[in-house]
């Protein structure tokens, strides 16, 4: 008698949740359209659309990030394969407000909306040059930032090639001027698959472009401000703390 009186209140409820169900799977309207594209220019269009990147974890042959959108209250779910995005879905909040922000900023202090960060620095205060990182570092000290190097094309020329190595917290940050409107084409070759490049826009607060969460070392985008946008190379917390290596080729394009 238990077990009919269960199986019909399931089949009572059975309507309620499926409405639920549904929407926890469905793709918003304003980010159907990115599904397909990809993953670089669809993490920079998501910026552009109100959301923040709030982390996320690779798997074997994809890579799950979850963006969150604070005016509207809504969690996306991204998973992106083969360097396109795969599927977009609205999944709860908490597994957004629930997961350390992967923007820049002093660690333990607030980024944007006042949620902890993740990102490297002393704790309390900014790293090395005053300026917030989006680089992976050790809590509690600075990050090794390395050198900095401008990349000037030859005359004629519109694109450039950079070869160098990091190894564990070592980073590399290469500047590059461009103007506002450019396509601008980055794309990196590395022995190691932690080793990934970010690119800051001329006085932006957070990246446009994180290749460690976007899965991707290869990014195309139209510029959006006139100056010098920052591409910093860098290895992956867990193989930096290992001390690894990283072998890398840098290609930069910037067509007229």
């Amino acid at each position: 008698m238990r077990n009919v009186t269960a199986m019909v209140a399931m089949a009572l409820l059975a309507p309620l949740m499926v409405p639920s169900a549904a929407l926890a799977q469905s793709t918003p309207s304003d980010v159907r359209d990115l599904v397909g594209v990809r993953a670089s220019s669809g993490e920079a269009e998501l910026v552009r659309r109100g959301y923040v990147n709030a982390g996320g974890q690779p798997g074997d042959d994809r890579v799950w990030t979850y963006w969150w959108n604070q005016g509207r209250g809504v969690c996306l779910s991204v998973v992106t394969m083969n360097g396109r995005y795969d599927s977009i879905i609205m999944t709860p909040s908490p597994d957004c407000r629930d997961r350390p922000v992967t923007l820049p900023g002093p660690t333990g202090g607030p980024v944007h909306d006042g949620r902890p960060t993740t990102l490297p620095g002393p704790t309390g205060g900014p790293v090395y040059d005053g300026r917030p990182t989006t680089l992976p570092g050790p809590t509690g000290r600075p990050v090794a930032s390395g050198r900095t190097e401008t990349v000037r094309f030859a005359r004629g020329a519109t694109s450039a090639r950079r070869q160098g190595a990091i190894t564990g917290y070592e980073t590399v940050t290469y500047l590059v001027d461009l103007r506002a409107g450019q396509i601008l084409d980055v794309d990196m070759r590395t022995s190691n698959r932690s080793s990934y490049f970010n690119i800051t826009a001329p006085g932006a607060t957070s990246a446009l472009f994180v290749g460690s969460t976007n899965g991707d070392n290869d990014y195309r985008g139209r510029t959006t401000a006139s100056g010098p946008y920052r591409i910093e190379v860098y290895l992956m917390r867990n193989a930096a703390r290992r001390g690894e290596r990283a072998r890398y080729t840098l290609t930069v394009a910037a067509p007229r």
